[in-house]
């Protein structure tokens, strides 16, 4: 087995795991470009494995093209599926023990629909781009282990001015 090779299946197994997680757990990737780049990766990565072991995609060229028509696929399915991005509008709670945990309230455009779907969730952000988000009832919250911010955040993530 070639390097190349060894490089090729750990990138498969990389991404096509952190795209998995994504989609069935509560892991979720924030940023639509990181989804996009995962999921292109794991995509191509799994079609030139599939490629190279029936004798196919062994130049270069192919290889190219291929990854080519894999990222336009890629742009059409997220452009017909992608339903936005939930962003934080305000920050309800933080954790008194570790500040990457917060309560937060979220909102997503409905992409046919004019409105807003809303969710209140607890997020424990893992990377600047990945968090683990889980519902979270406010009305039982312990008030010892939470400090209450309420603090309202504008397009760009930021506090607003006041």
């Amino acid at each position: 087995m070639k390097k190349s090779d060894l490089l090729l299946y750990f990138l498969f197994v990389i991404t096509a795991s952190i795209v998995l997680l994504n989609r069935f757990t509560s892991f979720y990737i924030n940023d639509y470009r990181v989804h996009f780049f995962f999921l292109f990766f794991a995509a191509s990565s799994f079609v030139i494995i599939a490629g190279r072991l029936f004798k196919k995609l062994q130049s270069r060229r192919s290889v190219i093209v291929t990854c080519i028509v894999i990222a336009a696929l890629c742009f059409v399915r997220g452009f017909l599926t992608w339903s936005g991005d939930w962003k934080t509008q305000t920050v309800l709670y933080e954790s008194n023990t570790d500040k990457n945990k917060t309560i937060n309230i979220q909102l997503r455009g409905d992409r046919f629909a004019f409105g807003y779907k809303e969710r209140v969730i607890g997020v424990y952000r893992i990377a600047p781009f990945m968090d683990w988000v889980a519902d979270v009832d406010t009305t039982n919250i312990d008030h010892s282990k939470w400090k209450r911010l309420d603090l309202q955040l504008n397009e760009m993530g930021l506090p607003k001015e006041k």
